[in-house]
């Protein structure tokens, strides 16, 4: 029994229970995974809404609204990471016996250690400039991640084999020492994600304009006061019936999205290089209906 003890005492992962407890008193696993969520999700919307020059901000986007975007940010880190350790898992095990514990080579320790030192400094240096090695989406994270848990090995692996030498229990990691691990690779990982997901923004809006926009259906305004929507590709045509409740009519336009209130138009002929996106109040000042039309549809009356 006592030593089963002192084998637990020295394994790698002993103090990652105590570190794992103590962070968990702090910050609740749902409420952690939410704020990721609505935090990935904030990006994700800023970088499609920026692309046409609007501001996510102004456009009272729900918590559910951000949660919903996230997912899109999300897929593709979280399945590389799983694939990544899948693959690390799997292939030790399909290794060869004589692979995984015969002798291996007096150069692998430094060469691993130099080759996590040097990504290390790579993904850290992007902190400050950027350079051709670290300015990929995503390459400065990676680095980071690779370079630690490279480098943490080879510590893992030297204290293992000074502990046989010195006939004395190997010193295991402390949970100090495993909260700093998590602190870099998670927030390495935050990073790269935060990154991606304001990526992933940008190239569904670049999808939108370049796929959607041109056979999207059309948006017809119809409002009780004038707009004054002088953009370029959209149509301002005033109804001659007196007694309509809708007096002017705009077309011409596609919708973008819907966030609480507002809505997000372009003009079919919209442009990112000479562009103008519309925000419309749902509740503005005096009645305003929406009329949706496919676009193969014929051309609408000029009456309203």
């Amino acid at each position: 029994m006592a030593d089963a003890q002192g084998e637990d005492r020295g394994s790698v992962f002993a103090g990652l229970p105590q570190m794992a407890q103590v962070v968990g008193q702090f910050v609740a696993p749902a409420t952690l995974l939410a704020g990721l969520l609505f935090y990935w999700g904030f990006f994700h919307a800023r970088g499609f809404c920026g692309y046409f020059g609007v501001d996510s901000a102004v456009l009272g986007l729900t918590t559910t609204d951000y949660v919903m975007r996230s997912a899109d940010g999300l897929f593709v880190p979280l399945a590389a990471c799983a694939a990544v350790t899948l693959a690390v898992m799997w292939g030790w095990v399909a290794l060869p016996r004589r692979l995984r514990q015969g002798r291996w080579p007096k150069w692998i320790l430094p060469g691993a250690a130099i080759v996590g030192v040097l990504l290390l400094i790579n993904g850290l240096s992007r902190l400050r400039f950027e350079t051709p090695m670290n300015q990929a989406l995503g390459v400065a994270p990676s680095c980071v991640i690779i370079g630690l848990l490279l480098t943490w090995s080879v510590v893992v692996t030297r204290r293992r084999k000074l502990s046989t030498e010195s006939a004395t229990p190997a010193h295991s990691t402390a949970p100090f020492e495993w909260g700093l691990i998590f602190l870099l690779v998670g927030g390495s990982f935050f990073w790269g994600a935060t990154d991606y997901s304001l990526a992933v923004g940008h190239g569904r809006a670049i999808e939108f304009e370049n796929v959607t926009l041109p056979r999207a259906a059309g948006l017809n305004v119809y409002t009780e006061k004038a707009l004054d929507l002088n953009v370029p590709g959209v149509r301002r045509i005033a109804c001659t019936d007196a007694a309509a409740a809708y007096h002017y009519r705009y077309d011409g336009l596609v919708l973008v999205m819907t966030a609480g209130e507002n809505l997000v138009a372009v003009p079919r002929t919209w442009r990112r290089e000479h562009g103008t996106a519309i925000v419309l109040p749902r509740n503005g000042i005096g009645a305003v209906r929406l009329e949706f039309t496919t676009s193969n549809s014929a051309v609408a009356p000029t009456a309203c």
